[in-house]
């Protein structure tokens, strides 16, 4: 919630700052009401640090948890430095200019690297099945609805998408996977801040 605050209140300078991109306060009430669910699905695994002394906790929740979430809620301000500025929908990826490109590409290899790891991981705890399952799962059928609708609608993946889908996969009792969890709630909770809770699928413009 603070997080969500931040964004809106501080980044992009609302008067209230319990209200998103979409206008009104709809998304920090439905954020609340899924906080219980998201913490069971991501932060339950690998939140509570081993040691219970105060340094272990700082490093653990604090320096590998809470900086990295906190962090990416500047995702904004780190596509303006980088000047990749550019939103994963069809009409964007077709013209991305090489700077995005570039970024597209390292961002989609960091990805995909992190994840490799984690299915061995998966594999060492018992849970490769269900793990693959549910990741490849989730995607084949993204792609299967993209399909039936491709006549009528187009798909826009929005960041909080992203993180909706990639953060719960991030739940080994690592510093690289408790770190990687952080950074997708909190991108997350940016893109619902910054912009709303909007589609996965439009209607295509005739």
């Amino acid at each position: 919630m603070s997080g969500y605050v931040y964004v809106a209140g501080i980044l992009c300078q609302r008067q209230n700052p319990f209200e998103s991109g979409n206008s009104g306060a709809r998304e920090i009430v439905l954020l609340t009401l899924l906080s219980p669910l998201l913490y069971l699905l991501g932060p339950r695994h690998n939140w509570q640090s081993d040691a219970h002394s105060a340094v272990a906790i700082l490093k653990w929740n604090g320096a590998c948890y809470l900086l990295p979430f906190f962090t990416v809620l500047h995702w904004e301000f780190l596509g303006d430095a980088i000047g990749a500025q550019f939103s994963l929908k069809p009409a964007d990826l077709s013209s991305l200019s090489p700077r995005s490109l570039a970024v597209l590409v390292v961002a989609t290899m960091a990805i995909v690297s992190i994840l490799t790891s984690h299915l061995f991981w998966a594999r060492r705890e018992g849970i490769l099945y269900p793990y693959a399952s549910a990741l490849f799962g989730i995607l084949f059928l993204i792609a299967v609805i993209t399909i039936i609708l491709s006549k009528t609608h187009y798909i826009h993946v929005h960041h909080y998408c992203l993180g909706a889908f990639l953060f719960p996969f991030f739940r080994f009792r690592n510093v690289l996977s408790l770190a990687a969890q952080a950074v997708f709630l909190g991108l997350l909770v940016e893109g619902i801040s910054r912009w709303g809770m909007d589609p996965l699928w439009y209607p295509a413009v005739s």
